[in-house]
């Protein structure tokens, strides 16, 4: 590679190592840890290699390992950490999944090494701390056992990261017999309680706290926050279905590596925005009345782990977007073109055995968006960063602030999102179906919402915006609809 010559970026798996209490050991006897170090590197050698991976990187006692896939990694660091032969110092191992720069001796640096290197040093001794990045592209190996330990700051990194542990071989068995300790103690408890008097069982049969108690049916005409009426019977008509159907305001998910989806109410909405609404555009005119029919939309934008879900089975093009700073996992994804977003629905509706999958259209997008509102913003006409993420630097995890009436979180904010429609420069003329427009500048596609590095005015729910279909801009996802017909 020439000197000033683009680096290559790649996806890419890393597992950092090190010897824990090396300085300590170092200091007592440092041919002994000389040999300690050796070996060690033989043995990660070999590992690495047993798995289609490398070790890319050393210095002194720590080590740096790739590998092309999260499976690959992960089977390595359980041969690392239940394969420890005798006598050897404890180790530590952390793990990230995330964009890295090839250089010219064809090395590896970048943020997701940088964070590979700081979990591994937040590790406990004879175990391994991964991102939720990792543990979302490797769950799925029937032998791994991943334990939740919270976000984390990372020394030299500005967000916090979800971490899990990777439990070794002997802390599932620790944890097994706990376990069994905790079955014993209740089947003991069991058995004394059989041996209760009758007098006893029924003094506590009589207790208040015992009884179950009864739900107040809601009031006819009580409203939901959507300013829907909470009957059954009206939640069916809604819905366009019987009763027992879902209803709006459910939560379902059509397999396990589908989104969640919230069903909302059919009805009517003002499109656009008046005259008088700060930061308004002629393109947002004329204000006309559009009718929406029952749809169910996705609870949060797809995230970088619903996408590289696709992208993992085969589909997406095998398209991994790059991370934009603050890793993958539940944030938001971004820098995906209008036809990636295409692409993973075609999977999703492949998985589901649809199509039931779609974009949402401008108009859908902007009811749901409003939840029941005619403001500038689901939240009033002023938006707050307690509300919102926008004028930022980076994405948050979705679900981070409040959801709207709707159930739905960061329809302002976060990441802008593909809408299915053709663009047009305003609305004279066009169908008030409440479906997508298939007619005008299709070349260009719209987006909504606003996303996290821009000001206030973009978040209203009436703004738009549009774009090359081709386009990967590193503020631009998509969350999707689903047809309940």
């Amino acid at each position: 590679m020439q000197e000033g010559a683009e680096r290559a970026i790649r996806l890419a798996s890393i597992v950092a190592i090190d010897m824990a209490g090396f300085s300590s050991l170092s200091e007592r006897d440092q041919r002994r840890a000389a040999r300690h170090v050796e070996a060690l590197r033989a043995r990660i050698e070999a590992t690495a290699a047993a798995h289609e991976g490398r070790v890319f990187n050393t210095a002194g006692d720590g080590f740096m390992l790739e590998f092309s896939s999260a499976g690959s990694a992960l089977g390595a660091i359980q041969d690392v950490l239940d394969k420890r032969p005798k006598g050897e110092p404890d180790i530590r191992v952390g793990a990230h999944v995330g964009d890295v720069v090839v250089t010219a001796t064809n090395d590896l640096l970048g943020h997701g090494v940088n964070v590979a290197a700081r979990l591994q040093a937040l590790a406990a001794p004879n175990s391994a701390l991964v991102s939720s990045e990792f543990r979302s592209m490797a769950r799925n190996s029937p032998s791994a056992v991943f334990m939740a330990r919270g976000r984390q700051p990372l020394n030299n990194i500005d967000q916090k990261v979800q971490t899990f542990a990777i439990l070794s071989n002997d802390a599932r068995r620790k944890r097994l017999m706990t376990r069994v300790g905790w079955g014993a103690g209740v089947a003991a408890a069991a058995a004394a309680l059989a041996f209760l008097s009758p007098m006893a069982i029924d003094f506590l049969s009589k207790q208040d706290f015992l009884r179950p108690q009864a739900v107040a049916a809601p009031e006819s005409g009580a409203k939901t926050d959507a300013g829907a009426v909470q009957t059954e019977e009206k939640a069916a008509a809604d819905a366009g279905a019987a009763p027992g159907a879902p209803a709006p305001g459910d939560v379902f998910k059509d397999c396990d590596a589908c989104p969640e989806m919230v069903l909302l109410p059919s009805g009517q909405f003002q499109m656009g925005a008046p005259a008088g609404e700060r930061g308004a555009t002629d393109v947002e005119r004329p204000l006309r009345t559009i009718r929406i029919a029952p749809i169910a939309v996705s609870k949060y934008e797809i995230t970088y782990e619903q996408y590289d879900a696709c992208a993992s089975a085969g589909g997406c093009n095998g398209f991994y977007p790059p991370e934009r700073g603050g890793g993958r996992g539940r944030r938001p994804v971004v820098g995906v073109a209008w036809r990636d977003a295409q692409a993973y629905i075609t999977w999703l509706n492949a998985v589901t055995e649809g199509p039931a999958y779609r974009l949402l259209s401008e108009a859908e997008w902007e009811y749901a968006a409003r939840g029941g509102t005619a403001t500038a913003y689901a939240f009033g006409d002023a938006i707050t960063r307690q509300q919102a993420v926008f004028q930022s630097r980076l994405t948050d995890p979705v679900g981070s602030y409040p959801a709207n009436a709707f159930g739905l979180f960061d329809m302002h904010g976060n990441a802008a999102e593909w809408v299915e429609d053709c663009y047009n420069s305003n609305y004279t003329g066009l169908p008030t179906h409440g479906g997508p427009v298939t007619s005008g500048q299709c070349n260009l596609r719209l987006y909504r919402g606003g996303a996290y590095s821009d000001g206030p005015n973009v978040l209203r729910s009436a703004n738009r915006r549009r774009a090359s279909m081709t386009i990967r801009d590193g503020t631009i996802g998509f969350r999707v609809a689903r047809e309940m017909n």
